[in-house]
């Protein structure tokens, strides 16, 4: 399957390197997308860090919610 996102654009690795920094699994990140009204699952959240799905414009709200970052943090290179 091609990658949704091309590898040095991928927002899915930030996401991966927020959730590491905090020593999170997955499952972990996505309860707590679910607590903030984000329904992703594990899997969802492996397919994003991949870069094999799109993150939303609402997914990436929640996620700098939840993370307590920028946007700025998140998208930069």
């Amino acid at each position: 399957m091609k990658r949704s996102t091309p590898q040095d654009r991928n927002v899915g690795a930030k996401i991966r390197e927020f959730r590491v920094a905090r020593s999170w699994t997955q499952s972990e990140l996505a309860a707590q997308m679910q607590l903030h009204g984000c329904d992703l699952s594990r899997e969802i959240i492996a397919r994003i860090e991949s870069g094999y799905r799109a993150v939303s414009v609402y997914e990436i709200d929640k996620f700098v919610e939840v993370f307590g970052i920028t946007y700025d943090e998140l998208f930069a290179h």
